[in-house]
This record gives structure tokens, sequence and C-alpha cells, in this order.
């Protein structure tokens, strides 16, 4: 009777070492799955923010200056007395108008990021185009970081004979701290749009006042 006891407690203990020894291994393994995935990860929640975050921006650069900005607006031609194109300056009041109305649009529109669902399916980090949308979802929180700020910059080039293109540009930049669990990463998100453009009869001015905020 002893003897039975004994040979069941031991084939218990047995049964227990190898439970614990499936749950230890099951354990390292969830541990290295999860080491090796997260920069994984985090690098697709990065392009998926990043890529949110650019269409964002585009809309309000597009939503503040649609049909409200023109080259005379932003550029004033100045011409000699012999009527050639001797200098362009910049009106900096009213770029510095257009450059307001794009952040205001653009922070109101980043604001928003904390509301939009964004989330990486745990299958689509092993690479897998079958696996891509199964498993857990792992949940992405895109924060906007700081403020967002403008920067105009131009271009001449050479359009056809005697004449000159002068393209004014507008660059947006925004920081975004992209957060999955345990780990986070901050990430400079820009985009450039074509204010406006003019075709200038002449050789390239002699001069030209940029614009300093």
């Amino acid at each position: 009777m002893v003897a039975a006891e004994e040979k069941v407690f031991r084939r218990r203990g047995r049964a227990r070492r190898r439970l614990a020894l499936i749950l230890l291994l099951l354990a390292a393994a969830f541990l290295l799955v999860e080491r090796n995935l997260k920069p994984v990860i985090l690098n697709m929640a990065e392009a998926k923010s990043t890529a949110l975050a650019t269409r964002l921006i585009n809309e309000a650069m597009n939503e503040a200056t649609d049909g409200r900005v023109d080259y005379a607006d932003l550029m004033h031609v100045i011409c000699d007395e012999a009527g050639r194109v001797s200098m362009v300056q910049a009106n900096t009041v009213r770029m510095n108008e257009v450059a307001t109305a794009v952040v205001n649009a653009a922070e109101e529109r980043l604001q928003r990021m904390n509301q939009e669902q964004i989330g990486i399916p745990l299958g689509a980090a092993f690479g897998s185009q079958v696996l891509a949308g199964s498993g857990p979802v792992v949940p992405v929180k895109v924060v906007p970081v700081g403020g967002v700020q403008t920067e105009f910059h131009t271009e001449f080039e050479t359009s056809g004979i005697n004449q000159t293109r002068h393209k004014v540009y507008m660059t947006v930049t925004a920081w975004i701290r992209v957060v999955i669990p345990t780990q986070a990463r901050e990430i400079e998100v820009s985009n450039n749009l074509l204010l406006a453009e003019s075709i200038i009869v002449g050789s390239v001015p002699e001069s030209f006042v940029g614009y300093n905020p």
C-alpha cells in the first residue's frame, strides 16, 4: 500500500516538474519573441503614424492655402527704369499670415491623432502575407510633441529663352511620439508644398530679398 502511494506521489512529482519545465520554456520563448519582434512592431507603428501625420499635414496645408495664395501676394517684382527686373522682394506680412494659417490648421488636425485607432496585427510583424492580418492587435498611440514649424524657400530656374521660373515653397515640420506597450519613439514628420510660381521675363534678378520670420 505504501509502495503504491509512493509511486503515485513520484508520478505526480514528475508531472509537476514537466509542467513547470514546459511553462518555463513557454515563458522563455515568449520573452525571446517579444524582444525580437518589438523593434519590428515599433518600426511598423512609426511607418503607419508617419503616413497618417503626413496626410493630416498635407490636408491642413491645402485647406489653409487653397485659392487664397498667389504669387503676387507673396512676392513683389521690382523693375528698373528700363523695365528690366532688378529685384524680387518677399511680402513678409502676407507670408506670416499664410504660415500662421497653416500652423493652426496642422496643429488642430494633429491634436486629433489621439482619437485615431491605430493598431498593428501581431501576425504582420512576422513578415508573412498569410499572417499579416492575424493575431492580437498591438495598440499604437500617437501624441503630438511641441509645435508645428514652417519654412519658406524659393527656387529660380531657366524656363525658355530669356525667361526665369520663380517657385515659392513651404515646408511644414511637426514632431510626434509613437507609443507602443513598454516602448516609445519620437519622430519628425515634414511635408513640402509648392505655394506659387511665376514666369519672370528677363534674366535672373540681380537681388532677392527673402523671408525672415
